[in-house]
């Protein structure tokens, strides 16, 4: 079906654009969620939202050589350091008589299109540091003759019952999301990067049509088309009847949808960008069949890239890509009241406060560095002193503050949440910083490790490159850990002092990897549905089980599968004596059928009771019940299946335009 769909919209495609329908596509995640806008609004602080992607240079103020030195970008080609960006959407929740606004998560896909009228002229790249916007914030009414309008859409995805595309908000459930799109104007007037009112300089084809005809002659220089999709996952919310969503800027009709676009790739007449313009024509938009930027397509580097630069000191209520639990505001970021209807926009009773600039990556405690990333297993764990986890505020900061008051010289943060401490490091190798991309839990904005890798912190003083083939365990008396005010980094402009607050969680030292004597329960205790399965490896990369997660410092098989079954899940593994992971299929790679029933890899004792084992380093102790009814469906494994979508393999989906 979705094959068919791409060939009538091609179809369709190809009676409304007289020219060739040539075109590429990039996958983009969000770089960063903040009232910021560069374009209009320089060097202070925005009226509302935007979500941002591409280089990490991006700033309050635009300077095309600054954003050009970009150490990555957010965009799956790695060379494009461009902005792109458009405001947020806010879910209205209206329970228990108050309203509150829930950020909605997005991912984007930018598509270039080598679009020209009849006349056929050249179609260029970007001229030089040109930024542009599409979209009016203060539009309150669609007009079928202005072209302007005709570039906003929106398709409301229901693969079950078909996707309309409409001109404002559609006023049905859409359970596979809302796409808003925008085609920006392609005629440049060949002297200016930008106007006053930043639209003037370019212009839409004078043929009726945003994304195809000729160039007017005030205008006459045809430019690359630009086109946004970006999709909000609205159905992970529910769906309350017209004023569900608001725009960042208090709309809740959906004309007010708007665009940004500041240039950052390299220009030139034989820049990689106007080699892929002329010479990308597959008619698939895919980017490995361009050979001009498929050597620069990097996913990994694209879901590291995290922003370097100061951003508003205020809670948007974005937590990470895909996040949308707890994340409710009593407000839409800013003066942005509810705005229904045509007329003017409502005022605020009282204004609040602009915030300060702050960077947006915690404070290391002082003496403590940010180094590389390293592997950590399969196998013992690179540090195999103290650990903590902390499944909602842990940042590298806090790793830093917790692994220096137990004495530590080395810190490593992975998968998020976890945090471990120790004084050498024990078979590590060094990787690429684009293995460690998991967002932090406590500042979505760095990173914290990766899928069996580590991003490692150092205290001055220790070399910033160990690495030991001996095994050496320290242990860590159990205690509570602290908090810890670090001081912030000086800076020309105002920035915002952090407080690491070390969660009040009690810690266990890591037992050694030499085999035990415990044997492992045949059954749960209390559980009798729960029927040992045996030991299995993680995989090199990911989880074997990951839909839910407990780490519990007296962790037993029985609180382990009694919080799988509360979950509604029907596999649970315990794992270095205290963590515990659900699921009701084995993931990336891994299967029943790589159960072993005797595995010394499985010897580590739960550290709640002695006699039941709970796994190993990087081996999991498996319990499976039979089928149980869900009671709950866990929002963590929706987001997680959401987030592993591949934006590069997307392809038209209904209406495009």
């Amino acid at each position: 079906m979705a094959n068919l769909t791409f060939f009538f919209t091609l179809l369709s495609l190809a009676l409304y654009a007289p020219s060739t329908l040539a075109f590429f596509r990039m996958g983009a995640k969000v770089l960063l969620a903040a009232r910021l806008d560069s374009i209009v609004t320089p060097g202070g602080v925005s009226s509302h939202l935007h979500n941002i992607v591409g280089g990490n240079h991006f700033s309050a103020t635009y300077d095309y050589d600054d954003l050009r030195k970009s150490t990555c970008t957010s965009n799956l080609v790695s060379i494009d350091h461009s902005n792109y960006w458009a405001p947020g959407l806010h879910y209205v929740n209206k329970t228990g008589g108050s309203t509150t606004f829930s950020y909605i998560p997005s991912y984007y896909t930018v598509y270039y299109l080598d679009r020209n009228g009849s006349k056929k002229e050249k179609v260029h790249a970007w001229p030089g540091p040109l930024k542009m916007l599409a979209g009016n914030p203060n539009r309150r009414a669609y007009n079928a003759s202005s072209v302007s309008d005709m570039a906003v859409s929106y398709v409301c995805l229901d693969y079950n019952n078909g996707s309309p595309q409409t001109n404002e908000f559609p006023t049905k459930n859409c359970p596979n999301g809302l796409r808003a799109q925008i085609v920006f104007p392609s005629c440049w007037d060949g002297q200016n990067y930008d106007s006053a009112d930043h639209m003037s300089h370019m212009a839409y084809p004078i043929d009726g049509h945003p994304d195809s005809g000729n160039c007017p002659s005030t205008h006459p220089v045809r430019l690359v088309t630009l086109f946004y999709e970006q999709v909000f996952d609205v159905g992970s919310f529910p769906y309350n009847g017209p004023g569900s969503w608001v725009l960042s800027n208090g709309d809740d009709t959906g004309y007010g949808f708007h665009a940004d676009f500041q240039n950052g790739w390299e220009v030139g007449d034989n820049s990689p960008l106007q080699q892929a313009i002329d010479q990308c024509t597959n008619l698939s938009g895919e980017l490995t069949d361009c050979p001009i930027l498929k050597p620069y397509l990097d996913d990994d580097a694209k879901e590291a890239c995290q922003p370097i630069n100061p951003i508003p000191d205020e809670d948007v209520g974005y937590r990470g890509e895909g996040v949308t639990v707890g994340t409710s505001t009593p407000t839409v970021p800013g003066c942005n009241p509810i705005w229904h209807g045509t007329g003017p926009k409502p005022t605020c009773s009282t204004n609040p406060p602009t915030p300060a600039l702050k960077f947006p990556q915690s404070v290391l405690p002082d003496g403590w560095t940010a180094g590389k990333c390293m592997t950590d297993g399969p196998g013992p764990r690179v540090l195999q002193g103290a650990s903590l986890v902390d499944a909602v505020g842990m940042t590298r900061a806090k790793c830093a503050a917790f692994c220096d008051s137990k004495g530590f010289k080395y810190a490593g943060v992975e998968w998020s949440q976890e945090c471990y401490c120790g004084n050498q490091l024990v078979g590590a190798v060094e990787a690429p910083d684009s293995a460690c991309k998991r967002f932090c839990k406590g500042e979505p904005y760095e990173n914290c490790g990766g899928d069996a890798h580590i991003t490692l912190l150092t205290k001055t003083g220790a070399s910033s490159n160990p690495v030991s083939s001996s095994v050496s365990v320290t242990k860590a008396s159990t205690s509570v850990a602290a908090a810890s005010t670090v001081k912030p980094v000086s800076s020309a402009i105002k920035v915002v002092s952090s407080t690491v607050k070390a969660a009040s969680s009690t810690v266990k030292a890591a037992t050694t990897t030499t085999k035990s004597t415990a044997s492992p329960s045949s059954s749960a205790s209390g559980s009798s549905m729960w029927q040992l399965q045996g030991c299995l490896a993680e995989p090199a990369s990911g989880r074997a089980l990951w839909s839910a997660y407990l780490s519990d410092p007296a962790m037993t098989v029985e609180k382990c599968s009694a919080f799988c079954q509360s979950k509604g899940f029907t596999l649970a593994g315990l794992e270095y004596g205290q963590e515990c992971w659900c699921d009701n299929t084995f993931e990336n790679g891994t299967s029943a059928a790589q159960i072993k029933a005797n595995d010394p890899g499985c010897s580590m004792k739960c550290n709640g009771n002695g006699s039941q084992t709970c796994g190993g380093s990087w081996y999991l102790t498996v319990y499976k019940s039979s089928p149980l009814k869900r009671d709950i469906q866990p929002a963590l494994n929706a987001h997680r299946r959401h987030h592993k979508k591949s934006l590069t393999l997307m392809s038209f989906e209904e209406n495009q335009f």
